[in-house]
Protein backbone atom coordinates (compact mmCIF):
# COMPACT_ATOMS: atom_id res chain seq x y z
CA UNK A 1 0.00 0.00 0.00
CA UNK A 2 1.14 3.51 -0.75
CA UNK A 3 0.40 6.73 1.08
CA UNK A 4 0.71 10.06 -0.72
CA UNK A 5 1.32 13.46 0.83
CA UNK A 6 0.62 16.44 -1.44
CA UNK A 7 1.56 19.87 -0.12
CA UNK A 8 1.65 23.52 -1.16
CA UNK A 9 1.56 26.99 0.38
CA UNK A 10 -1.41 29.32 0.26
CA UNK A 11 -2.37 32.59 1.83
CA UNK A 12 -4.42 31.73 4.91
CA UNK A 13 -7.62 33.40 3.59
CA UNK A 14 -7.31 31.57 0.27
CA UNK A 15 -6.84 28.26 2.12
CA UNK A 16 -10.09 28.88 4.01
CA UNK A 17 -11.91 29.83 0.80
CA UNK A 18 -10.67 26.77 -1.09
CA UNK A 19 -11.26 24.25 1.71
CA UNK A 20 -14.71 23.09 0.52
CA UNK A 21 -13.45 22.67 -3.04
CA UNK A 22 -10.38 20.75 -1.85
CA UNK A 23 -12.53 18.42 0.25
CA UNK A 24 -14.84 17.74 -2.70
CA UNK A 25 -11.80 17.07 -4.88
CA UNK A 26 -10.50 14.53 -2.36
CA UNK A 27 -13.92 12.84 -2.13
CA UNK A 28 -14.02 12.68 -5.91
CA UNK A 29 -10.55 11.10 -6.09
CA UNK A 30 -11.30 8.55 -3.35
CA UNK A 31 -14.76 7.51 -4.54
CA UNK A 32 -15.03 3.78 -4.98
CA UNK A 33 -11.38 2.85 -4.61
CA UNK A 34 -10.88 2.49 -0.84
CA UNK A 35 -8.45 5.40 -0.57
CA UNK A 36 -8.63 7.30 2.73
CA UNK A 37 -8.18 11.07 2.64
CA UNK A 38 -7.33 13.86 5.04
CA UNK A 39 -6.89 17.58 4.57
CA UNK A 40 -4.56 19.39 6.97
CA UNK A 41 -2.83 22.70 7.40
CA UNK A 42 0.46 23.46 9.06
CA UNK A 43 0.10 24.83 12.57
CA UNK A 44 3.07 27.20 12.54
CA UNK A 45 2.54 29.08 9.28
CA UNK A 46 4.48 32.29 8.90
CA UNK A 47 3.93 35.55 7.08
CA UNK A 48 0.23 34.96 6.45
CA UNK A 49 1.01 31.76 4.54
CA UNK A 50 -0.05 28.28 5.50
CA UNK A 51 1.07 24.92 4.16
CA UNK A 52 -1.84 22.73 3.10
CA UNK A 53 -1.39 18.97 3.14
CA UNK A 54 -3.60 16.54 1.23
CA UNK A 55 -3.18 12.97 2.50
CA UNK A 56 -4.19 9.92 0.49
CA UNK A 57 -3.78 6.58 2.25
CA UNK A 58 -4.21 2.91 1.44
CA UNK A 59 -3.53 3.30 -2.28
CA UNK A 60 -3.47 -0.23 -3.65
CA UNK A 61 -3.04 0.66 -7.34
CA UNK A 62 -0.75 3.71 -7.56
CA UNK A 63 -0.67 3.96 -11.36
CA UNK A 64 -4.46 3.95 -11.60
CA UNK A 65 -4.85 6.35 -8.68
CA UNK A 66 -2.41 8.81 -10.25
CA UNK A 67 -4.77 9.21 -13.21
CA UNK A 68 -7.84 9.38 -10.94
CA UNK A 69 -6.28 12.11 -8.80
CA UNK A 70 -5.15 14.12 -11.84
CA UNK A 71 -8.68 14.01 -13.22
CA UNK A 72 -10.15 15.06 -9.85
CA UNK A 73 -7.72 18.00 -9.66
CA UNK A 74 -8.71 19.08 -13.19
CA UNK A 75 -12.44 18.87 -12.36
CA UNK A 76 -11.94 20.87 -9.14
CA UNK A 77 -11.04 23.96 -11.18
CA UNK A 78 -8.35 25.01 -8.72
CA UNK A 79 -6.33 28.18 -9.33
CA UNK A 80 -3.45 27.54 -11.73
CA UNK A 81 -1.00 28.96 -9.19
CA UNK A 82 -2.02 26.25 -6.71
CA UNK A 83 -1.93 23.40 -9.23
CA UNK A 84 1.53 24.45 -10.38
CA UNK A 85 3.03 24.34 -6.90
CA UNK A 86 1.54 21.03 -5.66
CA UNK A 87 4.34 18.68 -4.59
CA UNK A 88 3.78 15.01 -3.88
CA UNK A 89 5.77 12.59 -1.78
CA UNK A 90 4.90 8.90 -1.87
CA UNK A 91 5.56 6.40 0.87
CA UNK A 92 4.84 2.71 1.23
CA UNK A 93 4.47 0.36 4.16
CA UNK A 94 7.63 -1.40 5.29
Amino acid sequence: MQHWFVYYKLDAPMARDLEPRLRRMQQDAAAGNGVRTQLMRRVDGEGGQTTVLEVYGDIAQPEAFEAVLAAAVARADLPASLVGQRRAERFEDL
